[in-house]
């Protein structure tokens, strides 16, 4: 009789600790967003068609439309900013490992920026003349990059506010010294 009681008593206290778990497991994060020719990116308040190179979208939670942004970079700051919302559903980065050229990226392509690699420190600048990670949804690619490019591979939770927030200055900058 005890170790039944025991048993049930085990079942009640788990069953919310499992409810819990599979009701995570079932929240999937919304798709991307289609970028529509008016879109504007978040930090510079410009059109992100008038921009070469890889760009972000943040779904926050309870916000119906996404916050563009202009570059891959500017995804990375916007999640590290302490200012910025925190409740994010997902955060999509144009996926470069389909594009037949990084600096003009297929803008329907998009993977989930904590499941990409990125390539930091290449020779290639972003849209906004800046250091910029360049996202791949396939380590190969991302590799075959590197080699071309220059760079480190690093996977999203490993990149550092350091190197988002205080980039190394632009190779132009410092051709004209």
């Amino acid at each position: 009789m005890r170790t039944l009681r025991t048993l049930l008593l085990a079942a009640a206290l788990l069953a919310p600790l499992s409810a819990c778990k599979q009701e995570k497991a079932e929240v999937a994060p919304p798709p991307p967003v289609t970028l529509a020719t008016d879109a504007i990116g978040h930090y510079c308040g410009m059109n992100l068609a008038d921009h070469p190179g890889p760009k972000g979208q943040i779904l926050v939670k309870g916000a119906e439309r996404p916050i563009w942004l202009s570059s891959v970079r500017d995804t990375f700051a916007f999640t590290m900013l302490p200012e910025e919302p925190k409740e994010i559903r997902a955060i999509y980065v144009t996926d470069i490992a389909k594009a037949k050229d990084p600096t003009a990226p297929d803008m329907t392509v998009w993977v989930e920026a904590r499941q990409a690699w990125y390539v930091l420190g290449s020779r290639l600048r972003g849209g906004m003349g800046e250091a910029e990670p360049y996202p791949f949804s396939d380590r190969a690619a991302a590799e075959r990059f590197a080699q071309a490019n220059g760079g480190t591979i690093l996977r999203f939770a490993d990149v550092h506010e350091d190197q988002i927030l205080t980039p190394p200055a632009a190779s132009v900058a410092e051709g004209e010294q």
